[in-house]
């Protein structure tokens, strides 16, 4: 089991009321016939089955070789492995994670690394047509031919479409390692596939108790009546918060290693959904930190956010909170307690500070601890919510057309497309 939902704000009666009024709607994506036609490849988490060993065995002869890997993506193509990297902190080949900004002195922290380290690059792109990873491959495989000359194509793996795509043309010409870009899956839903598999398999992460998760949530998912059904009950909040009047989720998270999952949410839900009004604006906040940043708004501010608090922790810790006889400091009224307690208080007081005051509060609680197989769960429980939620919201989860408006604006002013002089 990955998530139970549970409300502050809306009558369990009405979320009933909603989910049964949309119920042809909910039982078209239970079904994957909602946009069948799309990029549904993902739906089954059993297919990454299917390349498992590939990319086991190719991840383990990069682990023998180098002790450094350089991921180049940006959106999707990254988000999924730096998720699941940093909740995980597996102990194998470092990953570092580059081709995601424009920033000169970010790139020169990379170019340095191929200099000091026994590094390869892993460029993950499906079309190859976007500037930051573009560019950042180009400079970074320039480093690796000044360095280690003809043999430098030995430390280049290439994940991207196959047949014609510009990632595999240039693979076969060049002999690099190749791993196919699922053409049936889009970046942002990519995270149970090779493309976050290979990074996260290099570092040192169980990518098969993750899928196994993923294929675990997806039995549950699809099987359970919508009344019962997690997925659909918070698709249905959602949609019912937005329109009440709600019109910011923040994904609240109580272990700092799970700000890289935080992320791949947010792309996840913003871009999914951001086409149309009535869309909630994707956040989220790092507790308890974040209380003494943005507490404030959130408890007096306008009543436009709605807080998802993730109940997903670690084990716990043997930390206990020792007395200090020696230094009067005022906190003695803690010691002795496990410190892990301080977060679970810290959890609470915060929703019940919110919820009491008829703050929005949903609260996704699992049962089990962080780990390789309960994030597969919680992955695929995200990536199966928000085609639910697209679809009540009444926008196509697997567009991004507005992305354009600016990589428009942005070409233009580089100059792509004109012809030089010589």
């Amino acid at each position: 089991m990955s998530f139970e939902v549970t409300i502050s704000g809306i009558k369990e009666g009405a979320v009933d009321s909603f989910i049964l009024y949309n119920e042809g709607l909910i039982q078209s994506g239970l079904s994957a016939e909602a946009y069948a036609e799309g990029p549904l490849g993902w739906f089954d988490p059993n297919t990454s089955m299917q390349s498992l060993q590939a990319i086991q065995s190719l991840a383990a002869r990069v682990q023998a070789r180098f002790d450094l890997l350089i991921v180049i993506g940006i959106g999707g193509s990254n988000r999924g492995a730096v998720a699941a990297v940093g909740a995980l902190s597996p102990m194998k080949t470092e990953l570092f994670f580059a081709g995601d900004t424009l920033s000169a002195t970010q790139l020169a922290k990379a170019i340095r690394l191929v200099q000091e380290r026994n590094a390869a690059l892993c460029v993950i792109a499906k079309d190859f047509n976007t500037i930051e990873p573009g560019i950042t491959f180009r400079m970074l495989r320039k480093e690796l031919e000044r360095k280690y000359g003809s043999s430098s194509h030995e430390r280049i793996i290439a994940i991207g479409s196959g047949g014609e795509g510009q990632l595999h043309h240039l693979a076969q010409r060049h002999q690099w390692e190749f791993l196919a870009f699922p053409a049936d899956i889009n970046g942002r839903y990519s995270v149970l596939s090779t493309v976050g598999l290979f990074p996260m398999a290099v570092a040192g992460v169980d990518i098969e108790n993750l899928i196994a998760g993923g294929i675990a949530e997806h039995q549950r998912l699809t099987t359970l009546k919508p009344l019962m059904n997690p997925a659909v009950r918070y698709a249905a909040i959602r949609n019912l918060l937005s329109k009440q009047g709600s019109i910011i989720e923040a994904l609240v998270i109580f272990e700092p290693a799970l700000e890289g999952f935080a992320r791949w949410w947010v792309q996840l839900f913003g871009e999914s959904e951001g086409k149309k009004e009535g869309a909630l604006f994707p956040t989220y906040f790092s507790y308890s930190e974040d209380l003494h940043a943005i507490g404030q708004y959130v408890q007096e501010g306008p009543r436009i956010i709605v807080e998802t608090f993730l109940n997903y922790t670690y084990k716990s810790s043997p930390l206990v909170i020792e007395p200090s006889c020696e230094i009067q400091d005022r906190f003695d009224y803690l010691d002795d307690r496990p410190f892990d307690t301080l977060n679970e208080v810290v959890y609470q007081a915060a929703l019940n500070a919110h919820a009491s005051d008829q703050r929005p509060v949903i609260e996704l609680s699992s049962s089990q601890s962080i780990s390789a197989y309960s994030l597969g769960q919680s992955f695929y429980f995200f990536l199966f919510s928000v085609y639910l939620s697209s679809l009540l919201l009444g926008v196509n989860p697997f567009t991004q057309d507005g992305v354009e408006g600016y990589k428009k604006n942005m070409y233009h002013q580089l100059g792509k497309g004109k012809v030089w002089p010589d």
